[in-house]
């Protein structure tokens, strides 16, 4: 009767044990696709400043109008 317990309580610990390394991976997962999107929102949010920019203030910048539209076309997920 001990051994069987005792085997049980291994099964326990093996499966709390993949568990927790499921967890772990999921979170890892979860925090990279956070990271993603927060970098894909920011593209998006500063190609929106470039496309507001005065003609003064992207020459101020080095950049001129096709360059910009050439940048605020790009899909959010391009660099």
């Amino acid at each position: 009767m001990t051994t069987l317990r005792l085997h049980h309580i291994l099964d326990d610990l093996d499966i709390s044990a993949a568990f927790y390394t499921l967890v772990q991976k999921i979170e890892s997962t979860a925090k990279a696709v956070d990271k993603t999107i927060a970098t894909w929102i920011g593209r998006t949010e500063d190609r929106r400043q470039l496309a507001r920019m005065s003609d003064h203030m992207l020459n101020d910048i080095g950049l001129n109008r096709i360059e910009i539209a050439n940048e605020i076309n790009k899909p959010f997920w391009q660099r």
